[in-house]
């Protein structure tokens, strides 16, 4: 059975203050077989956590086959860990109270778990950004970025 690749990557700003003016982008690239498409979005004034949840949503949403597997390779660490460890599920039970650092995801993780939870076969991996696993989304996000 052939596996469905999500490749994210997201904007990184673990050195700067996020503000209103400050650029962001995210980007997916999905593949299939011998199929290919990217999906991307850019913006201002994001968190890494929240751009890779919003690239999640839409990847997610955009799939038509619900019973392949589907493997996630993302560039944040702490997105896959909360998927990987399924720490949503314990959120969820306790009427969603989130840790504070991710009080400000509320919403995106309320959006995202009913789509996890449609695709039965789901993996999440993290790469660092500079994995070659992630050079195309990398590049990728570099070029939308520029845009910006």
């Amino acid at each position: 059975m052939t596996t469905i690749h999500l490749y994210l990557a997201s904007t990184m700003h673990q050195a700067t203050p996020i503000t209103a003016t400050t650029p962001a982008a995210w980007v997916v690239i999905l593949r299939y077989a011998d199929h290919q498409k990217a999906l991307n979005d850019a913006g201002y004034g994001h968190t890494e956590t929240q751009l890779t949840l919003s690239a999640l949503i839409e990847a997610l949403t955009t799939l038509k086959r619900h019973d392949l597997p589907v493997h996630v390779h993302t560039t944040t660490e702490i997105v896959a860990t909360i998927i990987s460890e399924q720490r949503y599920l314990t959120w969820r039970q306790n009427d969603w109270q989130l840790p504070d650092d991710e009080q400000d995801n509320l919403t995106q993780w309320q959006q995202l778990v009913p789509l996890i939870e449609a695709y039965p076969d789901l993996q999440v991996t993290y790469h660092p950004v500079d994995d070659p696993t992630m050079t195309t989304a990398t590049t990728t996000l570099t070029a939308v970025m520029t845009k910006l």
